[in-house]
């Protein structure tokens, strides 16, 4: 599943930087378009001619190089990030693009180890650029790293809040590492980046078993909480560790329980998960004082604040809004302005 999300950054991350040479600014335009299109030969071309003109065009280089890995010329790649590295420049979004690319080629070329130390050293010069920490984590998780992969996607987010594929990698290794209310939290946020792609149609589906996880119903009538030992004791302490959801899971078990047990009403999924949504983002309000950890410190402020706004509307029919419902459809065509609203207040959030 997470070589979907590589796969998504190398097509997608390119970051078209804006030439420096009046001359060349045309040909890079034109070779962006080539090279977002997959037409990746097209677009070396471009990058060749203006090479022949200035071979220490380090903004051409660092394209040329990426549009190679898009062509799995992983060789070439390299061998054109090491030419761009050598040269001394003050372009210093391109040479971003260099380490990243320089990284990734290194990991598709089957040497992971050596493109995390290619990431870690564009990292120090470049701490805060978000896309070397994604990379670096889509690289540990490949190697079955992960908490390296969790600790580089947090980075990551951090850096870049808007970066959809960030939280939906991180939910991912959370997910896989059972933190599942965590999980969800990346999740629901994924979505308010990008509610309408395939993948996001896709990921509902994983949404939905996390608020399933931890109930189970036999035969007609009997529903199961399951909590483990340890939640127990989370439970029951005075002391919580970080990034403990246990009072959190308890509640949403317990509503999914009911549900599960027929008490639904005549309402609609949409309608029941919002008001989840709101139950579990109420309680975090009342808790979050006596929690503590990344999740908490960073995650679940954004969440509370939506809470406060009764956001949970429009978060709820974001999440369902592309699965052809009608009634889905027609309230976020109903309601432009509420949604406009609610994406006016979550892009001004200060994470």
């Amino acid at each position: 599943m997470l070589l979907r999300f590589f796969l998504y950054a190398l097509l997608f991350l390119s970051i078209t930087v804006a030439a420096q040479n009046t001359k060349h600014s045309q040909i890079i335009l034109e070779a962006a378009d080539f090279q977002e299109g997959g037409r990746f030969e097209a677009a070396i071309k471009k990058y060749d001619e203006i090479l022949l003109a200035d071979n220490k065009n380090v903004n051409a280089l660092a394209e040329k190089a990426h549009s190679l890995v898009g062509l799995k010329e992983y060789k070439k790649a390299i061998a054109t990030c090491k030419k761009a590295l050598k040269i001394e420049s003050g372009d210093t979004k391109s040479i971003k693009l260099v380490y990243t690319t320089y990284g990734n080629a290194l990991d598709l070329e089957g040497h992971p180890k050596s493109a995390l130390k290619m990431y870690n050293k564009g990292l120090t010069k470049f701490p805060e650029f978000y896309s070397l920490h994604y990379n670096k984590g889509v690289t540990l998780s490949g190697m079955n790293d992960f908490g390296g992969a969790i600790a580089a996607f947090q980075h990551s987010v951090q850096f870049r809040p808007s970066h959809a594929a960030s939280f939906l990698a991180l939910g991912r290794m959370l997910e896989f590492e059972e933190r599942n209310i965590s999980a969800l939290l990346c999740y629901m946020r994924f979505h308010t980046i990008e509610p309408d792609s395939e993948r996001a149609k896709e990921n509902l589906k994983k949404v939905k078993g996390l608020i399933f996880s931890n109930v189970e119903k036999i035969g007609d009538n009997t529903v199961i909480i399951n909590v483990s030992t340890s939640g127990l004791v989370e439970l029951g302490g005075e002391e919580k560790p970080e990034n403990s959801f246990q009072s959190v899971a308890l509640i949403l078990s317990m509503q999914s329980a009911l549900d599960l047990g027929g008490n639904k009403g005549e309402k609609t999924e949409v309608e029941i998960f919002e008001e989840k949504l709101s139950s579990i983002f109420s309680i975090m309000e009342d808790t979050k004082d006596e929690n503590s950890g990344f999740y908490w410190d960073f995650v679940v402020p954004y969440f509370i604040e939506l809470h406060q706004n009764e956001y949970e509307k429009v978060l709820a029919h974001l999440l369902y809004s592309n699965q052809d419902d009608f009634e889905v459809n027609e309230y976020l065509n109903n309601n432009e302005d509420f949604v406009r609203d609610f994406y006016d207040w979550s892009g001004a959030f200060e994470w």
